[in-house]
């Protein structure tokens, strides 16, 4: 998500860019034997590039549903802003999980909007590496388990209510109409109501209604009208 002009914060972060330096990879993950830079290094390295280009971060923590999400903005100065949400899923249900989650979401989040490389680049290995599984030996055949048993991966997160005021934001001061939307919805989403959208099928819909592409969606009695050869009357 983003301000309705981005062209003082843009500038500002091209600027950023070209002057932040490399940020120093200062702990290893047990697990990959990958470098990364603590969230602690990114922070040293870039707040005062930030502030001399007036930008600033704020992270802040949502709840919506049972699902925690991170939000990340970027500010400049002239009021323009940028932002993006981010799920965080702990792998236990307790405090120190949570936390740790967070500061996950936190590094990655804000590397990310910044354009920052903080951690070394596997080129996918681990995200495409299969898991390995130890061998166990079974005394008798054993009944093979259907893939539909498994437990289901976990849905994107839905629409959050920031989300929701954008969008009717976006619609009023564009001019969309009620049924322009709902067509936009029906054929681009395939849902009928905007409490059906995820929160990337949101953003797609906030970015489509701000560079006018709703505009010249027709509701479906026009379109099924003109299929049956109905020619608009020229006033």
């Amino acid at each position: 998500m983003r301000s309705e002009s981005t062209k003082e914060i843009a500038t500002a972060l091209s600027t950023f860019q070209g002057k932040i330096t490399a940020v120093k990879k200062d702990a290893v993950n047990p697990f990959y034997k990958s470098k990364y830079a603590t969230l602690d290094t990114i922070w040293e390295t870039i707040r005062k590039p930030l502030s001399e280009n007036g930008l600033s971060v704020a992270q802040t923590m949502n709840v919506f549903g049972d699902k925690s999400l991170l939000e990340t903005t970027l500010y400049h100065t002239s009021g323009e802003w940028i932002s993006g949400i981010q799920l965080v899923n702990p792998v236990k249900d307790d405090p120190q999980s949570l936390g740790s989650a967070i500061s996950y979401a936190r590094r990655y989040s804000l590397s990310a909007l910044l354009g920052i490389v903080a951690d070394e680049d596997d080129d996918g290995n681990v995200a495409t590496k299969p898991e390995t599984r130890p061998k166990v030996e079974s005394k008798a055949p054993e009944k093979t388990v259907s893939p539909t048993a498994e437990t289901p991966e976990k849905n994107e997160p839905s629409i959050t209510p920031p989300q929701t005021k954008k969008i009717y934001a976006s619609v009023k001061e564009k001019g969309v109409t009620a049924d322009q939307a709902k067509a936009y919805l029906k054929d681009v989403f395939h849902k009928m109501s905007t409490k059906e959208l995820t929160i990337s099928e949101a953003n797609r819909l906030i970015e489509d209604i701000e560079t006018g592409k709703l505009k010249g969606v027709e509701p479906a009695l026009v379109q099924e009208a003109k299929k049956l050869g109905a020619v608009e009357e020229n006033e």
